[in-house]
């Protein structure tokens, strides 16, 4: 065996190793193990090691052990050569010819994949009895393109080139796409609409669509996951293996390193340290807590002894109940935003858009030359938006107490090609309740009929400016009055009490 000194920095960190180890490369995951006294506990003991190669490992606490290295295996054959059965298209043949079809539902948009025969982006709109529809075809799939793909297939097959894959669920998977195309013509290619479908393989998959997003103006990408292909080897996803690394004490070491037993410690801490939550209701949940936890050396081994009590303990301690202050609303933001000067941009997938408050909606593309194609949708014109207010009362503002959302629109924007008139844009302004940050914007754009469309804008910043807008939805920014900041007033009612528990500090000594 070679013996190699290594210094270790942390507990899986090594500082350098020189020395040939063969077969160390990302795709091999390894594993390192502690938890062995002198070699007790391994099956063979020490038996196991003879002729193997070993590092010896020092860390920053002087600690030494021998970490042995494991007889790596060779990856399994894919097995290709003794496999005689379908060809991966004719594998998913069952699938398109049983005319099946998968559901995706957003929050405006639903998709229809029918394998082998189309995709369907669709809307619908209940008006009293009536239903009133809103789709496009984003691609066809005929017996004439399965025919030729086949060939395309057979030839790879034959000429041995690699498969492309894509990720899924942080796995490369091996893939068969289908082009589907001869969509519903595209408003700003003038294109056919196309769709690449990537189809796994997924042993638990219902032929499910995993994903869906727009990789090119009016081109899309789908990953479909289906059992289908996992009958063939080539297709099916690789095996990852763990390999043991084996590390044994040295020179009177303790069995695993004390910077290892420390973030134990810390994991155990994190996970286990918890308070008593009160509902609405005052009734407390039942939970339990970590009082105490001790380091003890016994025989040579290191244990750690934990003491768990429930928070119904009666060692409880009276805390203040402390009445938060109302939130105050930022001014300079709600100002900046009314004036215009800060404006809000979102959006996902190929296009994003940016909205300027009483100045513009754009929507734009930035190519990775630095390049950035745009597209202005509309333009806020105040006679424009009060005659679209006559024309459409329903878009008025609700009463206060009732608003959660004011409409305006933004008219003028850059010629349609298909109709030849100008788009033009409903922006839907709603108030954001529960975020997690004041900051929050979320923007998304919505296509009606061609080139009318409806820009969603809804963030907390929203909320504050609802009410001040008047029977037409204009808003105008009025500086409000100084208010005295009040009292924080402290209450210690026996009702309102909140139990905690004084938890003992973790760590070493």
């Amino acid at each position: 065996m070679k013996p190699l000194w290594v210094v270790l920095l942390s507990v899986i960190g090594v500082l350098s190793i020189e020395h040939d180890l063969k077969g160390f490369d990302d795709s091999i995951l390894f594993r390192i193990n502690f938890d062995h006294p002198s070699g007790e506990g391994i099956v063979g003991g020490e038996e196991k090691f003879k002729n193997k190669d070993f590092v010896k490992v020092v860390t920053s606490h002087k600690e030494r052990y021998d970490c042995y290295l494991p007889e790596l295996q060779e990856k399994e054959s894919t097995g290709i050569q003794d496999y005689d059965g379908p060809s991966p298209i004719n594998l998913m043949k069952p699938l398109f010819g049983q005319k099946i079809c998968s559901y995706r539902l957003e929050s405006y948009w639903s998709y229809e994949v029918c394998h082998g025969r189309y995709i369907r982006q669709y809307h619908e709109e209940r008006e009293g009895k009536q239903i009133k529809t809103q789709e496009y075809f984003l691609g066809h799939w005929s017996a004439e393109k399965q025919t030729k793909l086949e060939e395309e297939l057979k030839a790879k097959q034959e000429s041995k080139s690699s498969l492309k894959t894509t990720k899924v669920e942080g796995l490369n998977l091996p893939y068969i796409e289908l082009k589907m195309d001869d969509g519903t013509v595209c408003d700003l290619s003038g294109k056919p609409r196309l769709t690449r479908v990537l189809y796994v393989c997924f042993s638990h998959g219902k032929h499910e669509v995993y994903s869906f997003k727009e990789i090119a103006t009016c081109e899309y990408e789908m990953i479909i996951l289906s059992p289908l292909l996992c009958e063939h080897p080539l297709y099916k996803p690789k095996d990852v293996g763990q390999n043991d690394i084996d590390c044994i004490p040295r020179d009177g070491a303790p069995i695993r390193p004390r910077n290892m037993l420390k973030n134990e410690i810390e994991r155990v801490k994190f996970q286990h340290q918890t308070l008593k939550l009160l509902s609405e209701d005052k009734e407390a949940r039942d939970v339990v807590a970590v009082l105490k936890v001790e380091k003890i050396d016994k025989d040579g081994e290191t244990h750690l002894k934990f003491e768990l009590h429930p928070l119904e303990d009666p060692i409880t301690e009276k805390v203040p109940v402390i009445e938060a202050p109302k939130t105050v609303r930022d001014e300079a933001a709600i100002k900046a935003f009314l004036n215009g000067e800060t404006c809000l941009n979102g959006g996902t997938g190929w296009w994003k858009y940016e909205f300027c408050y009483g100045r513009h909606v754009i929507q734009y593309h930035e190519h990775r030359g630095g390049d950035t194609e745009k597209l202005l949708l509309g333009s806020f014109d105040e006679a424009e938006h009060l005659q679209w207010i006559k024309e459409n009362r329903n878009k008025a503002p609700k009463p206060i107490d009732e608003r959660t959302s004011v409409s305006h629109f933004y008219s003028g924007g850059d010629i349609c090609q298909k109709s030849g008139k100008r788009r033009q844009t409903e922006v839907k302004l709603k108030c954001l309740q529960n975020s997690s940050s004041p900051a929050q914007v979320s923007l998304y754009l919505l296509e009606p009929r061609t080139c009318h469309y409806i820009l969603g804008v809804e963030s907390p910043l929203i909320c504050d400016i609802l009410p001040m807008a008047d029977d037409n939805g204009l808003i105008k920014y009025t500086q409000p009055a100084v208010e005295t900041p009040s009292k924080v007033v402290i209450k210690e009612e026996e009702d309102d009490v909140i139990k905690l528990k004084e938890l003992n500090k973790f760590g070493l000594d």
